[in-house]
């Protein structure tokens, strides 16, 4: 498999959160891409499937994610 370079524009305020999340979770720039893409294919296939998205804290508190 060869590797495809992407170039994508942000503006600052997505440009901002985008590096945060990487330095907070020590991963790279590109792995940070890499996961956002793998977890909204997830969503997006079962999506029509009346399936809910939960965000579950350690301590149990939950959030649904709507409208993803």
């Amino acid at each position: 498999m060869t590797d495809t370079r992407f170039e994508v524009r942000l503006n600052q305020r997505l440009a901002d959160d985008f590096d945060q999340v990487a330095r907070a979770s020590g991963l790279s720039r590109a792995e940070v891409f890499r996961r956002a893409i793998a977890l909204y294919k997830t969503v997006k296939q079962e999506e029509g499937q009346q399936v809910h998205v939960i965000l579950r804290s350690k301590d149990g508190a939950e959030r649904e994610l709507v409208n993803f």
